[in-house]
């Protein structure tokens, strides 16, 4: 199924609401459909814990867990555990938050967020006043024979520099053309200045960035007026009597013109040039050049110092009173950043009678965002211990943080990741819902949706540490991230080891399903179980693999595998009804810490394989393939891939499921006495 999501949403949401009740009424099939329909759907922005579109999905995961017949009643009545998610600065005091220049005219106080941003790779808080001395893009590359300090002491000062280096966008530049140094790193930047002696630092945004800045919030701002459109569509067509679908749409238009309204407010920020507080990084940089501190006589570097970012409009009128004042002709700001691109050479210089004070105040920002759990209580003897069943239902949003899509802004939908784990964990619910209340003595089971786990598997880490039923009674965890490309028919699954009885239960539910199972002994790896095992929970992760589309906005519902998740829903209820239900409790193993995540087979090389007692042997080699184009043939012997011994056809495999198609694939083969070395040209499959 392929599913637009420019088409009105109004007959998704007749088919979920009735008007005057929220139960559902689907057959079991449609479920998985109309569930990643809506978890994959524009409207929830891509999913990020930190965007305001991450409690319309939580609502409607909860909403579904109450239809399944999950107990909602956790947390002051309702499923919602509030997880608090860290984005790195903000504002404290804002009195305390200021820039002053001050000059033969008078004083100049700057408007906060319209003239200047205290930045968060400054100090947090902390206060600057001396004279201003223009350094360029404040750049020391000893072996390009270029310094911007040259010639200016900013010792006790107050440094004005750019963002970049000299020719950013200048493909024969001596920097690397049009790529990045470490030179035009903000950290290589800031510590250059601090080490240079300067006591604060003012940051000013390059032409181009200020430029693709305004093209990505007008993108976003059409996306809103889109978005917001087609809410007021679907308003128009809905019956008088659809009640409760008019409050969800109108709350949704609601927060569409918020956002709108705030975007128009971020795009005369961006014509203006002037950074976001996190856009150099969200950690405090020091010097980088060692010292020795007199109180300690131990090796230092000097602390961060407060920096701020100023519009380009304020640059330029500072570096056209500096220019005229030094006794030239008076040069803009677009003038002088030309005239270091095309000829890089320095051109720095006091900005004299002004001298310029500064304080910043800032504080950690917090974001709250839901989890979202429901139960199924247990039964009987087994009844005082949980097993918890997982899947994390954020994103990446828009892009910027966590996408491996630079400086794209659009939807990343995560269909993938992990809409498919959501999705599969509420037919896994609706299973056992059905299922367990007929056995005597059984588990609680307690479904949750985790947030954050994005940003570093803040959801599952807080539900370790505010568990709603206690953690010592916590029997097994099972989690499923990225379920919806299944390929071959290979499932993986982690923490087989975590746990002596996990083995002989999967064996048991796969005599069935019929997967070829991929075994990960370790508990641990990055997604949401590792915080349970790291607890002392037995865990099962289930994944299919990674693949081209992960966290980019690729990652969409018409390219998962429907059938394959449906399959894996099967072999997951069969595996949690029997850890809810076996007499004894597993027993915890400790693991090794080592896990590599497994990636998908998407290369080909064109051979049938034999695994031989102590050898692989390349049995037929395919016609017109990369194999018989390389020169291989049939009854070479592989002794080695990229230098290292292979004996196994699963050491091959394991190679190959680190390339990509183009890649040329290192081969030493045995033929007869004669050792040959082949590169095999990787095909897509």
């Amino acid at each position: 199924m392929t599913y637009d999501n420019t088409m009105p949403r109004l007959a998704f949401f007749l088919v979920i609401f009735s008007a005057g009740s929220l139960i559902i009424h689907r057959d079991a099939r449609a479920d998985l459909n109309a569930d990643l329909s809506f978890l994959t759907s524009d409207e929830l922005q891509g999913r990020s814990s930190i965007d305001p579109t991450i409690h319309l999905a939580a609502q409607f995961l909860a909403e579904r867990f109450e239809q399944i017949g999950l107990d909602t009643n956790l947390f002051d009545g309702g499923p919602l555990q509030s997880v608090d998610i860290p984005i790195g600065r903000q504002i404290g005091d804002v009195a305390k938050n200021y820039l002053l220049a001050t000059g033969d005219s008078g004083r100049d106080a700057l408007e906060l967020a319209k003239d200047f941003t205290p930045m968060a790779i400054g100090v947090a808080s902390g206060q600057a006043e001396a004279e201003m001395i223009w350094v360029g893009y404040g750049v020391q590359a000893e072996k390009l024979q270029y310094d911007d300090y040259a010639g200016v002491d900013v010792r006790g000062k107050i440094v004005v520099m750019l963002r970049k280096e000299p020719g950013p966008e200048n493909p024969d530049s001596p920097f690397d053309g049009k790529e990045n140094t470490r030179h035009a790193f903000f950290q290589t930047k800031v510590a250059t200045a601090i080490d240079a002696g300067a006591i604060g630092i003012i940051l000013v945004n390059d032409s181009a960035s200020t430029e693709r800045m305004i093209a990505q919030v007008e993108s976003r701002r059409q996306a809103e007026v889109q978005r917001r459109e087609a809410i007021e569509k679907q308003l128009t067509q809905l019956p008088a009597e659809a009640i409760n679908i008019r409050k969800k749409l109108e709350d949704q238009l609601n927060l569409a013109r918020e956002s709108y309204q705030s975007l128009e407010l971020e795009v005369q920020t961006a014509r203006d040039g002037l950074m976001g507080m996190s856009e150099a990084g969200d950690q405090p940089q020091g010097g980088q050049v060692p010292s020795i501190d007199p109180n300690t006589n131990k090796k230092t570097r000097l602390p961060p110092v407060p920096v701020i970012a100023v519009s380009r409009p304020i640059a330029d009128r500072w570096v056209q009173l500096a220019t005229a004042a030094n006794g030239g002709e008076s040069r803009t700001l677009k003038q002088v950043t030309q005239r270091i691109d095309t000829t890089f050479q320095p051109d720095s210089f006091a900005i004299p009678g002004i001298r310029a004070k500064m304080q910043v105040d800032l504080t950690a920002a917090i974001v709250p965002s839901p989890n979202v759990i429901g139960t199924l209580e247990g039964a009987g003897e087994l009844s005082d211990e949980t097993i918890v069943i997982g899947a994390h239902y954020d994103h990446v949003g828009t892009g910027g943080y966590g996408s491996l899509a630079p400086g794209t802004v659009a939807v990343h939908n995560g269909a993938d990741d992990n809409a498919s784990g959501t999705a599969v964990m509420l037919r896994v619910a609706e299973c056992l819902s059905k299922s367990l209340p007929s056995i005597p003595n059984r588990r609680r089971v307690v479904f949750i949706a985790f947030t954050g786990e994005e940003r570093g598997l803040l959801g599952s880490q807080h539900y370790v540490e505010q568990p709603r039923f206690p953690i010592t009674k916590t029997v097994a965890m099972i989690n499923m991230d990225m379920v919806g490309r299944l390929l071959d028919n290979e499932l993986t699954v982690y923490g087989t080891e975590s746990a002596d009885v996990m083995d002989t239960i999967l064996d048991e539910a796969n005599s069935k399903a019929g997967f070829k199972l991929d075994r990960i002994g370790s508990g641990y790896g990055p997604s949401d179980h590792a915080s349970f095992y790291g607890a002392g929970v037995p865990v099962l992760f289930f994944f299919t693999g990674l693949h081209s589309d992960y966290h980019r906005p690729s990652d969409d519902f018409e390219k998962l595998n429907l059938d394959g998740m449906r399959r894996i829903t099967d072999m997951i209820c069969q595996v949690s009804e029997r850890l809810a239900t076996i007499p004894e409790r597993p027993v915890y193993n400790q693991t090794e810490n080592n896990v590599q995540i497994r990636r998908q087979l998407t290369v080909f090389m064109g051979v049938q394989l034999s695994q031989q007692p102590a050898e692989v042997v390349f049995s037929s080699i395919l016609a017109d393939g990369p194999a018989e184009a390389a020169g291989l043939l049939a009854g070479d012997r592989l002794v080695a891939v990229g230098g290292k011994p292979i004996t196994q056809l699963d050491a091959l495999f394991e190679q190959l499921r680190r390339r990509s198609p183009g890649d040329k694939l290192p081969l030493e083969v045995r033929r007869g006495d004669e050792v040959l070395k082949l590169d095999v040209t990787l095909r897509a499959r």
